[in-house]
């Protein structure tokens, strides 16, 4: 079963492997993607990588796009413009190479963390927020029809605020190990 989670726009799908996860960032239509082609030995690194990526493409995309908007206003050469997109395009393909340290997440498997969803159904804007584990460090803006996949340990509580004329109320409690993907 792939896993998917909006971000920024972006769909990034992590597919289970025997071996860990690979992660997919596909563009709004799900027409254009982008992956390392890496496994990644846990859903975390996983979606932090897709993340990453996804940040990097947007960043390109919208530089590229800035760069021939000032080349046809002419204020840029043809060699300044040139210049310019090579060196994007480089700092990006060095941006995403994968021997990049990643974060070690080895104590997520010891710390017994099980892979959670939680989807907003209402039509406000959430925070999602664990607050009763301090080992769990999680917070979320929680769009409304957003899904969200995070790591939590079973005992853990989701916090769902919402938003009122005084600020946000807690709206409700969720036990982690209910929200457990299967």
């Amino acid at each position: 079963m792939k896993l998917k989670q909006i971000y920024y726009g972006w769909l990034i799908e992590l597919t289970p492997l025997p071996t860990g996860y690979l992660f997919n960032c596909w563009m709004p239509g799900e027409k254009t993607g982008f992956s390392d082609r890496q496994i990644y030995p846990t859903f975390v690194q996983a979606l932090m990588a897709g993340k990453r990526r996804a940040d990097l493409e947007t960043v390109s995309l919208s530089l590229i796009h800035f760069l021939n908007q000032s080349y046809k206003l002419c204020n840029l050469s043809l060699p300044e413009y040139q210049a310019l997109e090579k060196s994007v395009f480089d700092f990006v393909k060095q941006a995403s190479r994968t021997d990049i340290d990643m974060p070690d997440t080895s104590t997520l498997k010891q710390a017994n963390q099980i892979l959670c969803f939680y989807k907003n159904t209402t039509s406000q804007i959430q925070i999602a927020r664990i607050s009763n584990f301090s080992n769990n460090k999680f917070e979320q803006v929680v769009f409304p029809g957003e899904q969200v996949l995070f790591e939590a340990s079973p005992e853990a509580e989701l916090e769902i605020h919402m938003g009122d004329t005084t600020g946000t109320v807690l709206a409700n409690k969720i036990l982690c190990s209910n929200l457990k993907v299967l």
